[in-house]
């Protein structure tokens, strides 16, 4: 049967469930090239920047430390997920999952969405402030033109940043929310055949391990529970008590709770399809 390959805790189907296929999960923990060339091009504009320190002492704001400062909280924003991405064992996107499950995973999601995020949004506000005040008061401190193009280019691909970080953050709720729901649901169904098959299925570790059907909104599990053609199986159900369940591919025996589906004609064991339904 499909007991075997079932962890507790995780309702199996024969359909395709999960988001991530295991070649997705590998690819997301790679460090891609494009890691790399932003890695190198941040450590070559600090580099820069640091040697020309000196000319911007004229200035009444100091929008150099500003830069050089967005320069480290954005390549500490990708090294802290490419490390998470890295030691995560789990199939959901690391910034995604609110539910770590190391130390070091919790450590740099928690780093990432209650330190960097919140320091760069208001960081990146500041250097609008102090970009305006260099403009409009002391413009020529600046080295020379190339440095006002960088500042607004800069200041463009910050805020675009944040908007992003915005979205994954309420993307991050928006899939707890679902987890936690679908939990309640499960919950809703788990009874001692159902522990006993599968085990304790009201528990999941992440948004991967959603099934499908309640991602997309299947039954309630009131309307689940109400359907007709539930009974304990007995001597006059012989007949096909040999043919197999659809979903665990185990035939039913004397005692088994099973559910006869009107509209398809089949036999399940109730706690095979009242959790796929």
């Amino acid at each position: 049967g499909l007991r075997s390959l079932v962890r507790p805790g995780h309702v199996v189907r024969p359909k395709a469930l999960y988001r991530l296929t295991s070649s997705e999960m590998a690819q997301s923990k790679k460090v891609s090239t494009s890691d790399i060339v932003l890695v190198v091009s941040l450590s070559y504009l600090s580099v820069d920047l640091i040697c020309e320190w000196e000319a911007f002492e004229g200035c009444v704001k100091p929008v150099h430390a500003w830069l050089l400062v967005s320069y480290a909280l954005v390549l500490l924003s990708r090294l802290t997920y490419m490390v998470g991405s890295l030691v995560s064992t789990q199939a959901e996107d690391f910034l995604l999952n609110l539910r770590q499950k190391s130390t070091v995973t919790r450590l740099m999601f928690s780093l990432t969405w209650l330190v960097i995020v919140p320091l760069s949004t208001v960081w990146t506000v500041i250097g609008s402030k102090w970009i305006y005040e260099v403009l409009t008061r002391s413009p020529q401190c600046l080295p020379d033109g190339m440095h006002l193009w960088l500042f607004g280019i800069w200041q463009a691909v910050s805020y675009a940043w944040i908007v992003i970080y915005c979205g994954l953050g309420g993307l991050a709720m928006l899939l707890e929310r679902r987890l936690r729901k679908a939990e309640g649901d499960l919950r809703s169904l788990e009874d001692p055949d159902v522990v006993s098959r599968w085990g304790r299925v009201g528990s999941l570790d992440g948004y991967a391990s959603l099934p499908a059907s309640l991602a997309s909104g299947g039954l309630s599990p009131a309307a689940i529970v109400a359907l007709p053609g539930a009974h304990e199986c007995g001597e006059e159900d012989e007949s096909w008590m040999h043919e197999d369940c659809p979903i665990c591919l185990t035939a039913p025996k004397a005692g088994d709770s099973v559910r006869r589906l009107a509209a398809c004609g089949h036999t399940f064991h109730r706690s095979c399809v009242d959790l796929w339904l």
